[in-house]
């Protein structure tokens, strides 16, 4: 018998070789008895799809890069998952690229006429101005003014607000963040930026006394970082009594260098991160957070990149979207 065709197995299945293919891949446009009866015919023919062949044939190899500096730490790996299974609803894959080894030794970009796919979606994506520019993309947590990308964004100036507004709900008057800096005002660019200038503009706000020294705890983005302020808040006795962390990995870092030394959270000092990741809900204190819709990210960025794939010479702005949030209150502020 020779090589077995998708024609093949819409013939054994009783459909057409359109059903077929979109049954094979995954896609909603097929009811799941048709998706049974085909994918039942294609392991009874031995038929697997080559992907390479519907590449040449139609243009498009059906994948998508995930394009990013890293997927450590549960944020990045929760968010690359949301975005897997939006891309398998539409029937397509998710590859995922570091952007980090898109520059040589010497810190030029690498040739990039090797990455295959349709389009990119990009977080983070340093050294990658050669990729985005040669593909359709859309970027995630990019505030730059004026770019020339589809921008996803998380609330992250709203999101913020509510915490500030939550803190101080809560009692506290002498709130501090935790970060690495407080940016000027102009084009902030990055979501922890724009988290933290949110911030300060929030505590202002409410006629709280702020300094963009002396109200800041400034440690490395990272959940070491936060252990780090943790122990700086007791052993500098800085008298905070809310601390915000723009995200949820800081903010367990916090916890953890203040459990160290037997602070006592909330009573002594409320703590609220940003994000939603779940590991927030098993730490000691639970963790309370703003919780971003990371559902409606995927959908939106791939909704938008769809459109950018299959109409490429079509004249289009810049889209800008913002997800929503939720505020979700647990043990770290429950006072």
């Amino acid at each position: 018998m020779g090589m077995v065709t998708l024609k093949d197995v819409a013939r054994e299945a009783g459909v057409t070789a359109t059903t077929a293919s979109r049954a094979l891949r995954g896609m909603d446009l097929v009811t799941p008895k048709t998706t049974q009866k085909v994918v039942a015919a294609a392991e009874k023919l031995g038929y697997r799809m080559n992907i390479s062949a519907q590449s040449l044939r139609t243009g498009r190899s059906g994948t998508v890069t995930f394009l990013t500096a890293g997927i450590d730490g549960a944020y990045f790996s929760s968010l690359a998952m949301q975005f897997a299974a939006e891309l398998n609803k539409q029937g397509m894959h998710m590859l995922i690229e570091s952007s980090r080894y898109l520059v040589d030794s010497q810190g030029r970009e690498r040739d990039m006429s090797y990455l295959f796919s349709d389009g990119i979606i990009g977080i983070n994506a340093k050294h990658a101005s050669k990729a985005l520019a040669s593909h359709p993309s859309v970027l995630l947590e990019d505030y730059t003014i004026d770019s020339p990308y589809d921008q996803v964004n998380a609330p992250s100036q709203s999101g913020t607000r509510a915490a500030i507004r939550h803190l101080y709900d809560k009692g506290c008057r002498h709130i501090g963040l935790v970060g690495h800096d407080i940016p000027p005002e102009s084009d902030p660019g990055a979501s922890q930026q724009v988290r933290m200038l949110a911030a300060k503009h929030e505590c202002l706000a409410l006629g709280l006394d702020f300094d963009d020294e002396r109200s800041l705890i400034s440690v490395p983005w990272s959940r070491q970082g936060g252990v780090e302020a943790g122990h700086r808040w007791a052993d500098d006795d800085l008298g905070f009594d809310g601390l915000y962390c723009p995200s949820d990995g800081l903010a367990l870092g916090v916890l953890r260098g203040l459990a160290d030394r037997g602070v006592d959270v909330p009573k002594d000092v409320a703590v609220i991160g940003f994000d939603g990741i779940t590991d927030g809900q098993y730490s000691v204190p639970t963790l309370s957070t703003i919780a971003v819709d990371f559902t409606s990210m995927a959908q939106a960025a791939v909704s938008l990149l769809t459109h950018r794939i299959e109409h490429p010479d079509e004249e289009r702005y810049p889209q800008t979207v913002t997800v929503g949030y939720k505020l979700i209150e647990r043990e770290s502020t429950a006072r």
